[in-house]
Order: C-alpha cells, then sequence, then structure tokens
C-alpha cells in the first residue's frame, strides 16, 4: 500500500507545504496584490473591465450574514451564527488575516461557496467580483491553510472522549446496556481523485473509477474522531486500518475494554467489534426477509443499526460539500487531499457549534444507508491478536440481548 501520513503527521505536512506555496509563489502574490492596492498590469485591466463592480463581495457577504438566514444556509451550507463564528476563529486562532480589499469573511465565504456548491474559480471571481489570481489565492492557500490548522486541532478525540459511556447509546434502549462499551464506529468510504499520471492504476478502486479510500472513525454525535486521507483507491479497508493502526501515533486505539464497531469487511479483534458472519446483518435485509429470527441476526441486526452512525456521518458531509461528490475533481491529487481534509474540519466545526443545522437533522433519522455488501472474499491478512477476546464478548452480548428478547422460533 502507498505509504501516505496519518492525520497529525499528513496535517503538518499539508501545513507547512501550504505555507510554502504561499510565501515562494511570488508571481501569482503580486498579482493579486496589485489588484487588490489599485495597480494594473496589462492582463489585469482585461479582467477589471469585466470586474469593475468593487464592493460587491463584501456586499454579497452582507446578506449571507445579515440577510436570508434560508439563502446563507443554502449557498454557504451553514447557518450566520455558525459563519461567524467560524470566521471569528480562523482569524483569531489561527491566522486569518485581512488584506486590503478583502475582508476575513469575504475570503471564508469564497471558500464555502466553492466546496459547498461544487463553484468553479471563474464563476466566483464573478460573484465576488475579483480577479481569478485573488480568488485563487484565497482559495487555494489562504483560508485552505488556516482550515488545515483547524483541523488538526478539531479533527480528533476531544478531551475525556472516552472516558464516560456516549449519551446518544444511554437514551436508546434498543443498544443500552448492551453496547455500553462501544466509543464510535469505523469505516472506509471512497472519494473520486484524479490520479497522478505517473502512477495512476492503484486509485483504480472497485469500479474501476479513480478513487482513494478514506478511513474515517467517528463517534455517537456524528463527529470524525480521526480521518486518513489519500490512500490508493485500491487498497482494501483492513490494511489501511492495520497500517493506520501499527504506524499512526495519532491513531486513537480504544482503551482497555472499549471497542469501535466495524462491519465484516474488517477482522473481530481486540478493541474492533465485528457481526456474526454468514448471517443476515444489512437493515435492508431484515426490511424485506422480517425481524430477526434467532440470536445471531438480532445481534447482527443491533449491530447494523448502530454501526450505520459512520454511514450517516458520511452521508451528511458528503451531501454538505458538493464537491466531494464531483466524479473528476479539478484538482491535482495533493490539493485534493487538504480540500476533503478542509471539509472534514469544517464538518466537526459545524457538528461542534450546537447550532441547530438541517443536514444533521436529516441524517439523524436515516436508518437505512448505502451497503457495500460482505467483503469476506477480499478480506487479507492482519494481525491477529485478540481475536478470541472480542469473539467472547460478542458471544456475551449476544445471550444477553436473547435474554432480554422474546424471538420468534
Amino acid at each position: 500500500m502507498t505509504s501516505v501520513p496519518g492525520t497529525d503527521s499528513i496535517l503538518r505536512l499539508l501545513i507547512e507545504d501550504d505555507e510554502l506555496d504561499l510565501l515562494f509563489d511570488e508571481n501569482q502574490y503580486m498579482c493579486a496584490l496589485l489588484e487588490e492596492m489599485g495597480g494594473a498590469t496589462e492582463a489585469d485591466a482585461d479582467r477589471q473591465l469585466v470586474r469593475t463592480n468593487r464592493g460587491e463581495g463584501w456586499r454579497r457577504v452582507q446578506r449571507f450574514m445579515n440577510g436570508s438566514e434560508v439563502q446563507c444556509y443554502e449557498i454557504l451550507r451553514m447557518n450566520q451564527e455558525t459563519f461567524k463564528s467560524l470566521c471569528k476563529v480562523l482569524s483569531e486562532k489561527y491566522g486569518l488575516k485581512e488584506t486590503h480589499n478583502v475582508f476575513v469573511e469575504e475570503s471564508v465565504a469564497m471558500f464555502l461557496e466553492t466546496v459547498g456548491q461544487d463553484a468553479t474559480v471563474r464563476a466566483i471571481a464573478e460573484h465576488y467580483q475579483h480577479s481569478t489570481d485573488t480568488v485563487k489565492r484565497k482559495l487555494e492557500h489562504v483560508v485552505l491553510s488556516s482550515l488545515l490548522k483547524l483541523a488538526s486541532d478539531i479533527v480528533k478525540p476531544t478531551r475525556n472522549e472516552f472516558a464516560t459511556a456516549s449519551p446518544f447509546l444511554e437514551g436508546k434502549p434498543q443498544y443500552w446496556p448492551y453496547f455500553r462499551n462501544c466509543i464510535g464506529a469505523l469505516d472506509g468510504t471512497h472519494i473520486a481523485v484524479r490520479p497522478p499520471c505517473e502512477n495512476s492504476e492503484p486509485f483504480r478502486g472497485r469500479k474501476g473509477e479513480p478513487t482513494m479510500n478514506v478511513l474515517a472513525i467517528c463517534n455517537f454525535d456524528m463527529r470524525f474522531i480521526y480521518a486518513y486521507v489519500g490512500v490508493p483507491g485500491r487498497a482494501h479497508d483492513t490494511k489501511v486500518l492495520t497500517y493506520c493502526a501499527t504506524e499512526e501515533a495519532s491513531f486513537p486505539h480504544p482503551p482497555a475494554g472499549k471497542y469501535y464497531l466495524v462491519d465484516s469487511g474488517y477482522p473481530t479483534r481486540t478493541g474492533y467489534l465485528g457481526p456474526h458472519r454468514k448471517t443476515r446483518y444489512h437493515i435492508d435485509q431484515f426490511n424485506r426477509g422480517g425481524p430477526p429470527s434467532n440470536t445471531r441476526e438480532l445481534f447482527n441486526r443491533k449491530h447494523s443499526g448502530l454501526r450505520s452512525m459512520i454511514e450517516r456521518t458520511f452521508g451528511v458531509w458528503k451531501a454538505k460539500w458538493r464537491v466531494l461528490d464531483r466524479k473528476h475533481p479539478k484538482y491535482k491529487l495533493k490539493k485534493w487531499i487538504k480540500i476533503v481534509t478542509a471539509t472534514m474540519a469544517l464538518h466537526n466545526f459545524i457538528r461542534d457549534s450546537q447550532h441547530g443545522d438541517t443536514d444533521f437533522s436529516y441524517w439523524e433519522g436515516v436508518e437505512s444507508y448505502e451497503q457495500h455488501g460482505d467483503d469476506e472474499e477480499e478480506h487479507v491478512g492482519y494481525i491477529p491478536q485478540g481475536d478470541r477476546l472480542m469473539e467472547s464478548v460478542r458471544h456475551c452480548i449476544t445471550m444477553e440481548m436473547a435474554r432480554g428478547t422474546r424471538l420468534p422460533y
């Protein structure tokens, strides 16, 4: 598998890389600076013939912040208070500064509209009446660099994340107390990529399209607590997890006695609780074929319902940031990894803001989800320590469920 840095190390590299781009890309920087100071090269003069409505970008942002809440949410993909909070945090904690002609709020709005609407640089330049050089510098360097710094602080477990049981579990009798030691769910998802020309074959995913495999862990608040971005799509989920768990210092290993839920594509080993194999598992199988008829199916039905939290988290993340749905991304792989990471930081920021969010509310109520089927035939080698321990845990939970439920034998 191609080695790609994990959460902490990849963010350090991405932040340093963005800062170097910003420091040494003098040609692009000077073009934008000339425009903002009122100076003009011959090429700038041609652009300014079209984009002469100075101040329109700021007026557009003012409408988002103080006008229609619906318009703000639809275009920027977050409500007004969350947007204002994001601008303040990026400015005060992560080095985002205003320039002569572009305010902080305007820079952030341009980025959010780009990733939220999958808008082109040219379209953003028209909406905000800036040159394409200014827009590209703000999007691909300035704002992105600040968001990567935010990601290093926010895409990880919170303090005391695993110390107490999740309030979500305690409030759900179908899961409590059976999964009282569960701390989250883990899975991989595929995002389309523009692969490097010299090494494109490893990125050919399951359907032959170029993708990267994103490994993520979420808690029961639909919040990412770990992400590993950039692995070529051909890599098997189990191999990615094995690499992260053994090589990445930032990987949030389950504390003793705790575990993540995984599907049948992963091994059941210490800290990772999978379903019973060769048994109905996916929710739609029970919807079509009737309720569980034995103890193993009962366990799988509840396991599937709880593990769907990771699928719902992926669902709201991809639905909110429409740039992720593009089949053929505009950005080269290095820049694309940064943008995907930034959207995960935005996802967590919105969730942490405590302001109501329509997308999260919708996906909280979604039980059915996209299934990938049983990956047993593709199963690859892994480090087998502790398998019997987790099989014993699964058996105990299965029996505990059976004692509390009358099954139609």
